[in-house]
């Protein structure tokens, strides 16, 4: 055998030993994840175990979540499934179990509007109008659930629709901290390979992966709203209630604030139009000494005094001054320049009369 039959051989086996590996692989992987959906499907079914079908066992919740399906089938006829549901929240409602009913279906276009079907069919049933909440955006069930949890704030609430629903429902709402409860309306007997039974079957697949693996949130949020007499949470907010400085703007700095705060210190003591240079310089003083020395600072309201003050000061001591001019003026006068007022003037003999 040549070395490069050999060769062939030793590939050979190394490609066939890599295509049973990637196949036990996979093999694995599909093993793995029927396990998965099977086990997600089983715990999806034991939230059975949440409903409830009799009314007078089921607790009271504020809001009932009614899980919205069109009012005809697609061949025209009354949809059994709806008109199920609408009998159910009503029975509910008027036995006090619940006190407002939310609307939730999905809404495509003008022409297909679940919510608008099932309010109308539920103030038909003896409902008031302000005690039904409609939302418009309730595309899946699980769209439904969880904006009930972070739309409408809701954190107890009965799930009202069929049992099949409902187990998903509740799954959904466990996983999402919402406190749920659900009551089964009649269902329809289709037998068990009926559409809906087959379509439930693939819905319990995609509910497993979106809560367990995508965590996936609904198409549509929005801002909160309240149902009945709940109130708004506040909007968060860093404002302080108080300032808590001055305020700063862009091109400030300490140097510049520092400046501002002096200028604003010094203000209340500034030249007046009729002050002195010594009563200027006194003041200049007081505020650099009371400005090292905070404990000797003049409060304001005594400033007009004390300003009145030196004012008086300043005027005994210039009538002092003016006072020796005139006594050494009287002293070192001559006859020249010094007239007694005792003595009348003499008339001026020049003077041409008039």
């Amino acid at each position: 055998m040549s070395y490069q039959d050999q060769s062939e051989m030793r590939f050979s086996s190394d490609m066939s030993s890599f295509l049973k590996a990637v196949g036990y692989i996979g093999l694995l992987a599909l093993v793995i994840g029927i396990l998965f959906l099977v086990l997600g499907c089983f715990r999806i079914s034991s939230y059975a175990f949440k409903t409830y079908e009799s009314i007078d066992k089921i607790p009271h919740n504020k809001v009932g979540l009614l899980l919205g399906t069109s009012s005809l089938n697609s061949n025209g006829q009354p949809n059994d499934y709806f008109t199920y549901r609408i009998i159910a929240a009503a029975q509910l409602f008027k036995s006090g179990k619940i006190d407002y009913i939310l609307a939730s279906g999905d809404n495509l276009h003008h022409s297909y509007n679940e919510p608008r079907q099932m309010i109308r069919a539920l103030i038909k049933a003896g409902v008031p109008s302000d005690r039904i909440v409609a939302d418009f955006a309730g595309i899946s069930t699980l769209d439904s659930v969880i904006r009930a949890r972070k739309v409408f704030l809701l954190k107890n609430v009965t799930i009202i629709s069929q049992d099949f629903q409902n187990e998903r429902a509740l799954f959904i709402a466990d996983n999402y901290d919402l406190n749920a409860v659900g009551f089964n309306a009649l269902s329809p007997n289709y037998g068990i390979f009926s559409k809906v039974s087959i379509r439930e079957f693939f819905a319990r697949i995609k509910c497993a992966f979106d809560v367990y693996l995508l965590k996936s949130q609904p198409k549509f949020l929005g801002k909160p709203e309240s149902i009945g007499k709940s109130a708004l949470p506040k909007e968060m907010s860093n404002k302080p209630k108080k300032m808590t400085s001055p305020l700063k703007f862009i091109t400030d700095n300490a140097k510049i604030m520092n400046e501002k705060a002096r200028i604003a210190k010094f203000e209340p003591i500034a030249k007046k139009t009729t002050d002195t240079a010594k009563m200027i310089r006194k003041r200049v003083e007081q505020a650099e000494y009371e400005y090292y020395i905070p404990e000797a600072r003049v409060p304001e309201n005594k400033i007009d005094k004390q300003q009145i003050e030196v004012l008086s000061e300043e005027q005994t001591e210039a009538l002092e001054e003016a006072n020796e001019v005139a006594s050494e003026s009287l002293n070192v006068g001559t006859s020249n320049t010094y007239i007694d007022p005792n003595i009348p003037a003499k008339p001026n003999l020049q003077a041409n009369p008039d």
